[in-house]
């Protein structure tokens, strides 16, 4: 009897510390990407009170959003395990006090090479795997 409590235990043990989100550093993963992130950090600075929100559509390899007062939209390919993308196109329209991230974002998303993908969170990385960008997965309403 003591040795099956001892399995149970065991088992449970195992089974609780078995609970680790799955993490990816294939860019190919970005293909199977879809829906809402909000921008947390941007080049080390964390901006997520600025609301920016992102989006993925894996199967058109685009990225959309809005970082202030435009609106843009990058594509992106991904080969031998690196990611690239194009630089943003998008609306040219002056906000004032609203354009502050923009130019940084423009700037940083074509320097983007690697990725760390995980349930949540998505961090892109230069070429030396320096934080380009942190994005968290929105949750669903259901």
């Amino acid at each position: 009897m003591k040795k099956i409590l001892i399995l149970c235990i065991t088992l449970v043990i195992f089974s609780c510390g078995n609970s680790e989100e799955k993490v990816s550093e294939d860019p190919a993963d970005l293909n199977n990407l879809q829906g809402d992130y909000n921008l947390i950090a941007l080049d080390g600075e964390n901006i997520s009170s600025e609301g920016f929100i992102l989006n993925f559509n894996g199967k058109k390899q685009q990225l959309a959003g809005k970082t202030g007062c435009n609106n843009f939209v990058a594509s992106y390919k991904i080969q031998d395990s690196i990611i690239k993308f194009n630089p943003p196109l998008g609306t040219k329209m002056y906000c004032e006090g609203e354009m502050e991230y923009e130019d940084t974002f423009n700037k940083i998303l074509p320097k983007v090479r690697n990725l760390r993908i995980s349930d949540k969170d998505l961090i892109f990385l230069s070429q030396n795997n320096e934080q380009l960008l942190n994005l968290e997965k929105q949750e669903q309403s259901e």
